[in-house]
């Protein structure tokens, strides 16, 4: 049953339909446990969405019957209300998952917690003991399903992650990235090259791309005969570090027995181990790699011994100062004073002082040249000698740091820029925000009665987005409501001017009594003679409360969703092109007699368009959405639309707007009738 199981959710939704409705549990929520020891809400059946989202991740310290469960291992019952206040204090009774009794069971996979299982009851409930063995197995099958699912979506191997690989790869010594190899009993019996970072050169030459792909006990079978892979594969198993220390390594390569010897760790890993190691006998190529980062990173080296009449300075050193000579040979101190410009060296002077006079470390930075171009810094630390007596040595770190200099005398020239550039920012955002609020704030009256509405507006997720969406729920002078939801092209404040230009333009040409078809065309003529630079959707409807009937147009934009009897559909679409593109573009009117309790749903392409997404898809999804929602109150209704669509969009802003008709729209009840007046084309209403 399980094994069906396309996601998280359904995995729960199976869960709580089928194995658990015998023991009469109605809630389900599932987490796995992240890297860092946090557990994330990945499934749910029957828990409340706003809680669900309040608690998306949970840290790994706060104190839940689910954290309890991972760090204990065994299970958690708490048995009703009372109890939970009592254990949860912090918690004032809220909780993930409604009723009276919840569990919270661990989930393993080969033997390791992987996350949690949280169950809850209506009524209080004490499990029996072949109902708690029940409940074990129960969630050991779930882990394996979350497990493969994981592994499915690739969520679970950080190996996949470009930033893990770019980590690994800053790292100078060999790292291999080994995932398990399993057999049909689900024991790891080896490990496969995930992947080897740009430093791995194994004794046979071979680098990371011969490595990749292949399993360890082919590429070292030296290392299995000699034991050492079995403590590696106890590593990926019980996820006990593993260190050999100056291990003698002998493998045959093409013939050739290479030997050498090295220190290897191996460390445990999700699923598999990381391995890495050092030759002792690479010494030689790193003392020559540090002369090479020096140069790189235009940094030397010197020290000063006591009876010593010279420093001694690596190579590095010496061309920072532009004195001649070797690293054999250094430099006498008055040839390195001599390199200092004349009008750092009294601060040199004051700086050496210190330093023989036992003030350690000292740090002092100065230009170096007659002209005062190259800005050194030195830090320099003394040795103590005997008690009482000056230092027995000094040595220190002299580092380039012109470039810091000239990058830090850049940035000022632009630090006040940039903070002017981000007040005027900072004050553009605070008026379209200030716009937006009065403008989806403004009154619009009384609904006449039998009419309910509920409107949520959400602000895209990426942060200064503020789009031009807007919406409208007007009662007119007739007894009719004007309902309205639009979306003018582009972002920012001029959007949000665009948007209330629009808006109240409409609000006036609806106290004409014109019909929506005509509104718009009006609306599109005055865009097009304005010749503005911009475009603009809309779905714009006459509702009258007291015989049920919805007259509707729209220009560009997506068609209303009406649910009826707990099925839902997009209405068919009249004719009409977006706001400001054809001068004479027609709107045609269609009509709609809505029945006591349909809803009808509203909405921009926030809501629906996603980048790479397709749109029949999320349509579909949006009426899905809707059909599983049996509640019956609007307001819970848009709030689960909301979250089955994962709102807000990153790009977008999101609106949408709810009409529910609840006293009856009189005589002539029947089937959906939409009736297309024929479509206008432009000239003067």
């Amino acid at each position: 049953m399980l094994a069906r199981a396309s996601g998280p959710d359904d995995l729960a939704r199976l869960l709580a339909g089928s194995a658990l409705a015998p023991l009469g549990a109605t809630a389900v929520v599932l987490a796995l446990r992240e890297p860092d020891g946090a557990l994330r809400l990945v499934g749910s059946h029957g828990a409340d969405a706003r809680r669900l989202s309040q608690w998306r991740r949970i840290p790994p310290l706060r104190v839940l019957p689910l954290t309890e469960a991972v760090r204990s291992g065994t299970a958690v019952w708490v048995h009703d209300r009372a109890e939970f206040a009592a254990r949860y204090p912090d918690l004032g009774g809220a909780d993930l998952v409604p009723g009276q009794s919840v569990c919270a069971l661990p989930l393993r996979v080969r033997g390791r917690v992987t996350g949690a299982m949280k169950l809850g009851w209506p009524e209080p409930y004490t499990p029996d003991p072949a109902a708690e063995a029940f409940l074990a197995d129960l969630a050991d099958l779930c882990a394996d399903r979350l497990d493969r699912l994981a592994r499915a979506a690739g969520a679970s191997r950080p190996a996949v992650q470009p930033w893990f690989r770019a980590v690994v790869d800053t790292l100078l010594d060999p790292v291999l990235v080994l995932g398990a190899v399993h057999d049909a009993d689900g024991r790891t019996v080896d490990l496969v090259v995930e992947h080897a970072n740009t430093a791995t050169v194994d004794l046979a030459g071979r680098t990371a791309a011969d490595l990749a792909g292949r399993r360890l006990s082919e590429l070292y079978p030296g290392m299995v005969a000699a034991g050492i892979f079995r403590h590696i594969l106890d590593t990926a198993t019980t996820g006990v570090p593993y260190t050999g220390a100056s291990e003698q390594f002998t493998e045959v390569v093409e013939g050739a027995v290479r030997t050498s010897a090295m220190t290897l760790r191996a460390a445990p890993y999700p699923d598999g181990a990381l391995l890495t190691w050092r030759a002792h006998d690479e010494q030689r190529r790193r003392e020559s790699q540090l002369d090479q980062a020096q140069r790189l990173a235009r940094l030397g080296t010197w020290g000063w011994e006591a009876g010593s009449a010279r420093i001694g300075c690596s190579p590095e050193a010496l061309r920072l100062l532009g004195l001649p000579g070797d690293d054999r040979t250094g430099a006498t101190p008055g040839e390195a004073l001599a390199a200092v410009a004349p009008a750092d060296r009294a601060a040199v002077r004051d700086a050496a002082g210190r330093l023989f006079g036992g003030e350690s470390p000292a740090t002092i930075e100065f230009r170096a040249g007659r002209d005062g171009a190259r800005h050194l810094r030195v830090l320099a630390e003394a040795e103590p000698g005997p008690a009482g007596e000056a230092p027995s040595a000094v040595h220190g770190v002299l580092q380039d740091v012109t470039r810091w200099r000239r990058a830090e005398q850049a940035l000022a020239g632009t630090r006040n820029r940039l903070a002017d550039q981000r007040r005027r920012t900072e004050a553009e955002h605070r008026a379209v925000e200030a716009l937006q609020s009065a403008l989806t704030s403004a009154p619009a009256g009384p609904l006449p009665t039998g009419l309910e509405s509920a409107v949520r507006y959400l602000a895209a997720e990426r942060e200064g987005r503020v789009g031009g969406d807007w919406y409208d729920v007007l009662p007119l002078p007739d007894g009719t409501v004007l309902v309205v939801a639009g979306d003018v092209s582009g972002h920012g404040l001029a959007a949000a001017a665009r948007m209330a230009g629009l808006r109240y333009a409409l609000r006036g040409l609806a106290y004409t009594g014109a019909e929506p078809g005509d509104l718009l065309g009006r609306l599109n003529r005055m865009l097009c003679h304005q010749h503005a630079d911009h475009t603009a959707t809309a779905v714009c409807g006459r509702l009258d409360p007291a015989t049920g009937v919805l007259r509707w147009a729209r220009a560009g934009h997506l068609p209303p969703l009406l649910s009826r009897e707990g099925t839902a559909r997009l209405l068919d679409p009249p004719e009409g092109l977006l706001l400001g593109a054809v001068p004479r573009a027609g709107y045609a009117t269609a009509e709609l007699r809505l029945h006591p309790g349909d809803v009808l749903l509203l909405y921009t392409d926030g809501l629906v368009v996603r980048r790479g997404a397709d749109l029949g898809g999320r349509l579909a999804r949006l009426r899905l959405a809707v059909d599983e929602y049996r509640a019956g109150d609007l307001d819970g209704c848009l709030d689960h639309v909301l979250r089955r669509m994962a709102a807000p969009s990153a790009l977008d802003d999101t609106c949408l707007v709810g009409l529910r008709l609840r006293t009856p729209a009189g005589p002539g009840d029947g089937p959906i009738v939409e009736n297309r007046a024929p479509a206008r084309t432009g000239g003067p209403a």
